[in-house]
């Protein structure tokens, strides 16, 4: 896919260490941008990298949700307002709304992925499907939710939240996002419990961001026709 050129428009910290980066980019390129889950490649001196669309779809300025790991994430974090940007994208088939129509729907995330789940929540609330979807939110602890205030809209808009801590302190920072459930454990293990209990139903669509590892944990998970094992799910990456 053919380079571009756009405009690095804002910049703001938005928890969690992360950033909340926009980026200005010409009508067609943002035309391109049709499916949650797509993502786009942005390269720079530092290096390339690769980036969730955290904006909603068609939306224009592109939002991207980063943390400052260092190659094209320094860039986006330390370069001034108004700096062009080479990008490639957007790239990927993202994950169809097609597909999660009349379903019940997870998202399952860890860290900046939550970039991943915010388009997708903001087009199931807004197709009337929110008490149908799940958000499992993997954070090492309360106090690093990123986009606080719009994780809390999604659940007052009825979508059910799940922090999965990897500290045990359930009860520490209460005044965090309240309504949300909280267990201890990693993503994977949280969602394998929930589909155990039944919290979470039969014929699930699981939409996963995170780690190589988390990702094959949730794949294991698709098991086709339910057996005497749990429920079928069936999961869908953007890797």
């Amino acid at each position: 896919m053919a380079e571009q050129r756009a405009v690095l428009s804002a910049r703001s910290p938005v928890g969690g260490e992360l950033l909340m980066i926009s980026l200005d980019v010409d009508e067609e390129s943002a035309r391109r941008y049709t499916t949650p889950g797509q993502y786009v490649e942005v390269k720079a001196d530092t290096g390339s990298g690769y980036f969730v669309l955290a904006s909603d779809v068609g939306q224009r300025p592109w939002q991207l949700l980063v943390k400052n790991a260092g190659g094209a994430a320094d860039a986006l974090a330390t370069l001034p307002l108004g700096a062009p940007i080479t990008i490639a994208g957007p790239k990927g088939a993202g994950f169809s709304v097609e597909r999660m129509r009349s379903r019940h729907v997870v998202v399952a995330v860890v860290g900046s992925a939550l970039g991943v789940a915010r388009p997708v929540l903001r087009r199931r609330i807004e197709d009337g499907a929110a008490t149908a979807t799940h958000l499992f939110l993997g954070l090492r602890a309360p106090t690093e939710l990123a986009i606080a205030s719009e994780v809390a809209e999604w659940a007052a808009s009825g979508v059910s939240i799940v922090l999965c801590l990897s500290r045990t302190e359930l009860d520490h920072h209460p005044e965090v996002l309240p309504a949300a459930q909280r267990v201890v454990g990693y993503v994977q293990h949280a969602l394998a419990r929930a589909l155990q209990t039944g919290q979470v139903p039969h014929g699930t669509l699981v939409i996963a961001a995170g780690s190589d590892a988390m990702l094959a944990d949730m794949r294991s998970m698709a098991t086709g026709p339910s057996t005497a094992t749990g429920p079928s799910v069936e999961v869908l990456t953007n890797v």
